[in-house]
């Protein structure tokens, strides 16, 4: 694992990095962690959950020093998690798990047999727009701070020169940013809409077609198989240049 300059100078932001494989090409964006001690039905695991966020820069420290690999963690067996590969050989049924979707759309993209094995986090990097971590996107927006500290996350890690590395950026997160502000921080122009009415996604390319971002919902719940596949389209056309 080559862990890069600008990968270890986000150490400095001293925020959520995020998980899986840093050195992708390919960066998904969601919109904040899904965890409850409050309402999850398994409180040591939502608890073992918020811990493993909070701990999250930290544990990415350790991962340098340490020079770990992914081949080096073991399954997940209900303990801490590292980040770099997260819930390792689980597997997920639940069709609208967020996760779900984000190893579909991986299936997609690498032409893998669809086994619910959980392994995209060995071509995507995931991590988060906001930092307040919520069961629901509901729940997110009525916390006090939600607005200026997704704000200061725009401005500060979003710029950061680590996030810019990523030739492909999938910000599935809807309204948690718009069309202006991924213009600016980017430095990219909005091409075209595709999809469905309900099932939309919008491109957008910097000026020498070296950088592709795409504009979804959140990857969960209902999302369709089609929305899915028109994405992992666009990008196969980037990785096969």
């Amino acid at each position: 694992m080559n862990y890069t300059q600008n990968f270890i100078k986000a150490f400095n932001l001293n925020t959520y990095l995020g998980t899986g494989n840093p050195n992708s090409k390919i960066l998904v964006v969601g919109k904040e962690v899904a965890t409850d001690i409050e309402e999850g039905k398994n409180k040591s695991l939502e608890t073992q959950n918020l811990i493993d966020f909070k701990n999250n820069c930290r544990d990415w420290q350790n991962n340098v020093q340490e020079k770990i690999n992914q081949d080096d963690i073991p399954n997940w067996k209900g303990n801490k998690n590292n980040p770099l590969y997260a819930f390792k050989g689980v597997k997920i049924n639940r069709e609208g798990h967020t996760w779900r979707k984000y190893q579909k759309l991986n299936n997609f993209i690498f032409d893998k047999k669809d086994n619910k094995n959980i392994n995209f986090q060995e071509d995507f990097f995931i991590t988060e727009m906001s930092v307040l971590p919520a069961k629901t996107t509901g729940k997110a927006q009525k916390k006090n701070s939600f607005k200026t500290e997704l704000q200061e996350r725009k401005e500060t890690f979003f710029n950061s020169a680590f996030i810019q590395d990523f030739s492909i950026v999938i910000l599935a997160c809807g309204n948690y940013i718009n069309g202006p502000e991924i213009t600016r921080i980017f430095d990219v122009e909005f091409i075209e809409e595709k999809g469905t009415e309900r099932q939309k996604y919008w491109l957008h390319w910097n000026f020498d077609n070296t950088k592709l971002v795409i504009h979804t919902r959140q990857l969960s719940a209902n999302v369709s198989n089609e929305l899915l596949l028109g994405i992992a389209n666009e990008i196969k056309k980037v990785l096969n240049k």
